[in-house]
């Protein structure tokens, strides 16, 4: 219950992080040809977000050393210490990570979830939040990252 509370609160700030610096205007305000090319622009990887947020390089190398353990001997346990990393990487970019939304914070979330669905397809943890983020920006006329 309480990730949601926090996760409604993200998107409370995503919302209000779509126009920054001054700009006028509303979100209503950006085509989405404009969102897109604004979401292809943007650095989401580790060391953009690294620098935003330190936190981030202690889940990026637990990634780094179960990916490197899985590819030595490919078995399930492998596996799912595999799976669990990236979606404790998702989890603290869209519950914790003090990166912005306009900086990357859910694009990187939705990358990480997909990587755990892609090593176990039937993973509901994966499959819910994926299914909230897109939703998100759906419901906002933006472009879902990697649906452009």
């Amino acid at each position: 219950m309480n990730r949601y509370v926090v996760f409604l609160i993200a998107v409370i700030v995503f919302s209000a992080c779509s126009r920054q610096n001054g700009e006028e205007g509303t979100a209503q305000d950006v085509t989405p040809d404009a969102a897109a090319s604004e979401t292809q622009k943007r650095d989401i990887s580790d060391e953009a977000l690294i620098k935003i947020d330190p936190a981030i390089q202690e889940y990026t190398d637990r990634i780094e050393t179960e990916i490197q353990a899985y590819e030595k001997q490919p078995d399930e346990e492998g596996k799912a210490e595999l799976v669990s990393a990236y979606l404790a990487f998702a989890d603290y970019m869209t519950y914790e990570s003090p990166v912005s939304p306009r900086e990357g914070k859910y694009h990187r979330a939705l990358i990480e979830y997909r990587h755990a669905l892609e090593l176990d397809p039937g993973n509901s943890k994966a499959i819910a939040e994926i299914q909230q983020i897109e939703d998100i920006y759906r419901s906002m006329n933006r472009p879902v990252p990697g649906e452009e």
